[in-house]
């Protein structure tokens, strides 16, 4: 009889204290959830109806813990008082302090003061005096938040930052929390005021609103504002639209909108700019529209088959590095189905191509329609050989230039056998038949169609004979390797088209396969022997060392590849890698490509990077030959180097740069500094960017782009 109110009391004294989830103190039937109550002393004055509670009062209910000096119920007054060094510890890790707790009318109003709080990501919240209200409201006055960390030397000190308001209010219904005559402190001094702040508290996940706004400084753009506001639609879908505004080149709007259906999802991002058109007449003023689109969907159709869309378009050439929105040198809008079974694949596919690069022709870009494949790996077969099909059907259309046509397939059947003395021996066998229908296929074509055939069969046997001795602490390997490729000559004429081997280029990832090209357009013709030795070197504590250097001699046939690729001659350039991977922070690759006669580099890689726990830095140098088979031309040399240091726990440096070595005179394309500052509260970044890059209405731009995150309140970036 005395414990039954008291437990009663408390237990609502819990519930209407709970700063989360008040809709589940709503259907807790309080007389059946189980207590644990804990107390130096209860008394109970029956002729004032006053139960009291005393000393070390430990109340517990499942996750939740309320812990005071003294807790007490007054049943005539129906109030609840808790004093005295009151916590009250919720099940998300939240911790609430308080001296003095009230409650009042059947725990549905009262007030706690001297409130505290210590959340669960480490920010803190204290306010004079709390209350809640018959409305499901909860006012603090005179409160303080902040997420920074307090001085361990001088705790007393002010956060880094923090918001004092002289009152919050936290709308349980609808799941606001709304600051009145609120200021931004930094260290102390106030920096920022508004009179009203509203955003969500953060049990709700999506909720409409503005964004952080986008702000930065261009030389060629000017300065830069963008302010985005996110829409949500329903559950499923949402939208944001930014305005962005730049003093040297126009406005423009981007969009992005996003739906998840039951079985699949769209993205779809647009812009849509208002800028100045470039004239011959400097004193005119013509303004126009520009844009892009940049649209994704993929959506499920069963177990077994899965199809989508990818859209990208640009209305000029130069839009997207212009205004730093990003995407690749090339645009694929792609429309395409494909299904995966077992070893089996299939897909029907559509492209388009926008080109952004300077070096290309619009009219000379390819529609693909269609694009057909389909691919089967074998289960082995009773010796462990195993059987493959690549096939393909491919229409290829163009404004100006070749057209074709082409159906494809590859066969192949692979056998691998292993010696009781450990030699690895490898019997591939492959079979290439083409189909070509084209039109201006060569450059002597008069614009009459051709069709063409080919079958093209290989043979290949390669032979590995691994050596392994065993150190102290590591595993020593080496590995000769002599294959053997037999083929017909000839096999790539003029006439037939080559769309998908244009870019090719002989390092050791290709010195042992059939056929060397990625496409089936061009196949490596004739017969050749390839010869290499790879040696390793690989610690217990999983560092490691690798090399491999080979050599191809072609004994039969004219070859078809290109002067400069390495390959034109009969003994083939010598080709190699490097790798040293050790435990430690140092890891270094080299690969290269030597002419055998004269001992010329036509391939010089290099790349490394050494990283302890508050340094890094690395780079890679790369020097390619001018007649290297390829679409690009020219001497190709570049450096490229980044790095970083942790100066603090707080701040780093971090830059990067890339510097082309192959003109006459070296320039830096682009670099990069940047300095930022981090903590449990606040992120700060500053970055001077160069660009050294021209390309029509794009020159040479110096930017300063900065960031500054508050932890809960959002950030201001530069993009």
């Amino acid at each position: 009889m005395t414990r039954t109110p008291l437990i009663v009391a408390i237990l609502l004294l819990v519930l209407a204290l709970t700063m989360t989830a008040p809709a589940v103190a709503q259907d807790v039937n309080v007389e059946d959830t189980p207590v644990l109550l804990v107390a130096d002393e209860v008394v109970y004055d029956e002729s004032l109806g006053i139960v009291t509670a005393r000393g070390n009062v430990e109340l517990s209910q499942g996750p939740r813990v309320l812990i005071a000096d003294i807790v007490s119920y007054n049943r005539k007054a129906d109030t609840v008082i808790a004093t005295g060094n009151v916590s009250l510890m919720e099940p998300s890790g939240e911790v609430l302090f308080s001296d003095y707790a009230e409650l009042n009318d059947q725990m549905k109003t009262g007030t706690i003061k001297n409130f505290r709080a210590l959340l669960t990501d480490g920010s803190r919240l204290a306010a004079l005096q709390g209350r809640r209200t018959t409305d499901q409201r909860k006012v603090l006055d005179k409160a303080v938040f902040s997420p920074c960390d307090l001085c361990k030397e001088d705790p007393t000190e002010p956060p880094l930052w923090q918001i004092k308001a002289v009152r919050v209010v936290h709308d349980e219904v609808s799941k606001d929390i709304i600051y009145k005559d609120a200021t931004l402190e930094f260290y102390g001094f106030p920096v920022a005021y508004t009179p009203y702040l509203r955003h969500p508290d953060p049990t709700v996940d999506r909720r409409s609103g503005l964004l952080a706004p986008t702000m930065g400084v261009s030389g060629e753009l000017g300065v830069i504002f963008g302010q985005p506001y996110y829409q949500v639609i329903d559950e499923s879908s949402d939208l944001v639209v930014e305005p962005r505004m730049f003093s040297s080149a126009g406005t423009m709007v981007l969009t992005e909108y996003r739906q998840r259906f039951s079985k699949g999802e769209i993205n779809l991002k647009n812009s849509l700019a208002f800028v100045e058109q470039s004239t011959d007449d400097e004193d005119s003023d013509d303004y126009g529209f520009e844009g892009h689109a940049d649209w994704e969907g993929k959506f499920s159709l069963n177990q077994t088959w899965r199809g989508g869309f990818d859209f990208e378009q640009s209305s000029q050439r130069t839009y997207l590095r212009r205004y730093n929105i990003g995407g690749p040198d090339v645009l694929t809008s792609r429309l395409y189905t494909e299904g995966f079974r077992g070893r089996n694949y299939g897909s029907v596919a559509a492209y388009k191509f926008q080109d952004l690069r300077a070096s290309s022709d619009p009219d000379d870009t390819p529609v693909v329609l269609p694009l057909a494949e389909y691919n089967h790996v074998g289960e082995p077969g009773r010796f462990g050989g195993r059987t493959s099909l690549d096939a393909s059907l491919l229409a290829l259309t163009r404004d100006t230039g070749d057209d074709s046509r082409r159906a494809s397939a590859v066969s192949g059947w692979e056998l691998p056998y292993t010696s009781d003395a450990g030699e690895i021996y490898t019997l591939n066998a492959r079979l290439q038949t083409d189909a070509y229908y084209a039109t201006d296929a060569s450059a002597l074509s008069t614009g009459e169609s051709e069709t063409n055939g080919r079958v093209f069969p290989q043979l290949g046997l390669k032979w590995q004979y691994p050596l392994g001795r065993r150190g102290r602490n590591t595993t020593q390997v080496l590995e000769p390797i002599v294959g053997v490729v037999l083929g017909p000559r000839g096999s790539n004429p003029d006439e037939i088209p080559n769309e998908d081997s244009r870019s090719f280029e002989f390092d050791e990832t290709n010195l042992f396969r059939l056929n060397r090209y990625e496409g089936v357009d061009r196949v490596t013709s004739g017969s050749h022997v390839n010869y290499g030795m790879r040696a390793g070197v690989y610690g217990d504590s999983g560092g490691s060392t690798e090399m491999l250097i080979g050599q191809s001699y072609r004994f039969y046939g004219n070859g078809s590849f290109e002067d400069g690729s390495g390959l034109e001659d009969t003994l083939s350039d010598i080709v190699g890698a490097l790798s040293v991977r050790p435990q430690g922070p140092l890891t270094f690759t080299y690969r290269f490509r030597l002419d055998p006669e004269d001992a010329t580099l036509n391939r010089n890689e290099i790349g490394a990077q050494y990283a302890v726990s508050r340094f890094y830095v690395g780079g890679g140098y790369v020097t390619l030959d001018e007649t290297a088979n390829s679409d690009l031309t020219g001497d190709r040399e570049q450096l490229d180097l980044y790095g970083g240091v942790a100066v603090t726990d707080h701040w780093r440096i971090a830059g990067n740069l890339t510097h082309d070595l192959s003109q006459d005179h070296s320039r830096l394309l682009r670099g990069r500094l940047g300095f930022t500052y981090t903590d449990e509260c606040v992120l700060f970044g500053i970055d001077f960017e160069r660009s050294n890059i021209s390309d029509e209405d794009i020159e040479p731009d110096d930017r300063v782009m900065f960031r500054l995150v508050l932890t809960h309140l959002g950030g201001v970036e530069s993009k």
